[in-house]
């Protein structure tokens, strides 16, 4: 089954989540990814639904729908954690050094 993203938007974000979010999004030193996390959900309070927030983000809407579920789950700081590590590089030396 899959996670809607339709909710009552008066339950969503107080004033003070909606301030956090769009003062981490202004903030030019800010993660990329985080930054992402935070426009989605903001789109997401602004009324847009996942797959529209998905299609201008160049996103998967699953991908806005878990990060809505973490958002409501856990709040904030789970959502602005990037744990990500990458995978190892497929290029050859050569190629990294050239």
């Amino acid at each position: 089954m899959r996670f809607r993203c339709f909710y009552d938007p008066s339950e969503f974000f107080t004033t003070a989540d909606r301030l956090e979010l769009l003062s981490c999004v202004k903030r030019q030193r800010e993660d990329h990814g985080v930054a992402r996390r935070a426009n989605a959900l903001l789109l997401l309070d602004d009324g847009m639904s996942c797959s529209q927030i998905a299609k201008v983000l160049f996103l998967d809407d699953d991908t806005v729908r878990s990060w809505h579920k973490q958002y409501l789950a856990e709040d904030w700081e789970a959502v602005a954690y990037d744990g990500w590590k990458g995978g190892q590089s497929r290029m050859t030396t050569a190629l990294q050094v050239g």
